[in-house]
C-alpha cells in the first residue's frame, strides 16, 4: 500500500549550456517556491524578467537561468537572497535574478505560520520560451513507489521538495539536483530524485524549436502509511 503523493506544475532551470527557467505548462519565467504554492502572493512578469535580461548576453542572445534561496518574513517580503545555482557561470544571470527579488513576495502570515527566516527558492529565466516544457504523461497519486528516509518513517512526516533537473531535447530529465526541502534534512528530496528518470515532459520550444531546457520539480509527501512507502 502506497502512502499518498501530489506532484504540482512546476518551475525549469537549465542545468548546463544554455540555461532557462519557466513554470512547466504555463508562460511564465519567473517562480517562487516555499512551503506552500497557495503562499506564493507574486512574482516578476515575463516583461520584467525579460528587461532584466543581461545586458551582453541579450546581444548575443544567450540563454540562461538562475537561482536563489531567500528567507521570507511573516509580512511577505524576502530578503538575504543568496545565488545558488546559475547558468552559464559568469554571464551575470545571477545578478539578473538578485535584481528582480524585490519582485517576489509571500503572502502574509502570522509569524506562528511562517516564523522570520522561513527559506523559500526563486528562479527566472532568460528569454522565455514561446512553448514551455509540459507534461507529456503528468503523474497522479499512486504512479509511484519508493521507501520512506528512517527519519520520515520514524516521524510519520509529510513535506515537500523541488529538484532541478535538465531537460533535453527529447524531453528526458537528467543531472537532478535537490534546490528545497521543507522540512529540511529528513529526506523528502532523496525521495524525490528517485522518481526522476520516470518522469515524462516534452521538451520547450524556442522559435518552433527543442531546446536544452532545465525543470525545477516540486512534489508535495503524504505521511508514509503502515509499511513506509510513497
Amino acid at each position: 500500500m502506497r502512502g499518498e503523493i501530489w506532484l504540482s506544475l512546476a518551475a525549469v532551470v537549465l542545468a548546463g549550456g544554455a540555461a532557462q527557467a519557466q513554470e512547466v505548462g504555463e508562460a511564465a519565467a519567473a517562480s517562487l517556491y516555499g512551503p506552500s504554492k497557495a503562499d506564493v502572493a507574486a512574482a516578476p512578469s515575463n516583461d520584467e524578467v525579460m528587461a532584466a535580461w543581461p545586458a551582453k548576453a541579450a546581444a548575443r542572445r544567450t540563454e540562461g537561468s538562475a537561482v536563489a534561496r531567500c528567507t521570507a518574513a511573516p509580512s511577505g517580503v524576502l530578503s538575504d537572497c543568496q545565488v545558488m545555482l546559475q547558468r552559464p557561470e559568469g554571464a551575470g544571470f545571477g545578478e539578473a535574478l538578485l535584481a528582480l527579488a524585490p519582485k517576489y513576495r509571500m503572502k502574509p502570515a502570522a509569524e506562528a505560520d511562517r516564523p522570520a527566516g522561513t527559506e523559500v527558492v526563486i528562479s527566472a529565466s532568460w528569454p522565455a520560451a514561446d512553448t514551455p516544457p509540459d507534461w507529456r504523461v503528468q503523474p497522479k497519486p499512486g504512479d509511484f513507489a519508493t521507501t520512506a528516509t528512517p527519519a520520515i518513517s520514524h516521524g510519520h512526516l509529510a513535506g515537500r521538495a523541488v529538484m532541478n533537473c535538465l531537460l533535453g531535447k527529447l524531453g528526458t530529465t537528467h543531472q537532478c539536483v535537490v534546490v528545497y526541502q521543507n522540512p529540511p534534512g529528513k529526506g523528502f528530496g532523496t525521495m524525490l530524485l528517485r522518481f526522476a528518470p520516470y518522469l515524462k515532459l516534452k521538451p520547450a520550444l524556442v522559435a518552433g524549436k527543442p531546446v536544452v531546457y532545465g525543470v525545477n520539480i516540486p512534489m508535495n509527501f503524504g505521511p508514509p502509511v503502515a509499511n513506509l512507502t510513497y
